[in-house]
């Protein structure tokens, strides 16, 4: 560069265009955060609380366009991997964890003399399926404990204490669904088949229908070689 001369900025020209670099206005951004917030993902409802006024058939239409846009797809891209990177969520521990659900065995809930185990006690399997722990206990009253306590009149107070006995106790557990496990397990892996459709190949009404072609209907018109008579 000779001197006196401007130096020339670098040229974008032919650079193709990187949707992650694009940046998002507030409320694209807002819509992303709000998209991102609740399982399972309502892109309508998101639009609303970003702020957008349109309402109705034109907020769905709105906020279906939004999540094809380049630069908020990217943006949802990369909030779902630094999620994941932050909580070390892989998709084997995801794996790991449905399967603890789907395959713990009811029966390590409970001590070789019926008992109900401990929380504490509980394996990782059994532990991960338990949502709830009620314990229950019954109590009947029993005849008050009575205390004379002397006045300073010289007189004498009675006082009763009221008292119940435990007479019961009852507990409950409550455990994940194994078919909502094995279910997510079956979509995780990519194992769900979609139902045949009407007219493909893998449709029994399909073969049955190919079969039925070129075979004759009784209810066919057949020509007939005989003339006619009077």
């Amino acid at each position: 560069m000779t001197q006196g001369q401007k130096p020339r900025k670098a040229s974008r020209k032919g650079r193709p265009k990187n949707a992650a670099t694009q940046r998002l206005s507030m409320q694209q951004e807002r819509f992303v955060h709000e998209y991102l917030a609740e399982t399972p993902h309502n892109a309508t409802a998101a639009y609303a609380r970003a702020g957008y006024q349109a309402t109705g058939q034109a907020a769905r239409t709105a906020a279906a366009r939004l999540l094809k846009q380049p630069a908020i797809k990217a943006a949802i891209a990369e909030l779902r991997a630094r999620d994941a990177a932050k909580f070390e969520v892989t998709r084997e521990r995801v794996l790991e964890e449905y399967a603890k659900l789907a395959f713990f065995d009811p029966r390590k809930f409970y001590n070789e003399d019926g008992t109900l185990k401990l929380p504490t006690e509980l394996g990782d399997a059994e532990a991960a399926a338990l949502t709830g722990y009620d314990v229950e206990e019954e109590f009947i009253g029993d005849d008050p404990d009575v205390e004379m306590e002397d006045q300073a009149h010289g007189g004498k107070l009675k006082r009763q204490h009221a008292k119940t006995l435990a007479v019961g106790r009852t507990v409950k557990i409550k455990y994940q669904r194994k078919k909502d496990a094995l279910d997510s397990i079956v979509n995780l892996m990519g194992w769900k088949k979609e139902p045949a459709q009407l007219g493909t190949p893998d449709n029994p009404i399909t073969m049955v229908v190919k079969e039925m072609q070129g075979v004759r209907s009784a209810l066919s018109p057949v020509a007939s070689d005989e003339g006619g008579s009077e």
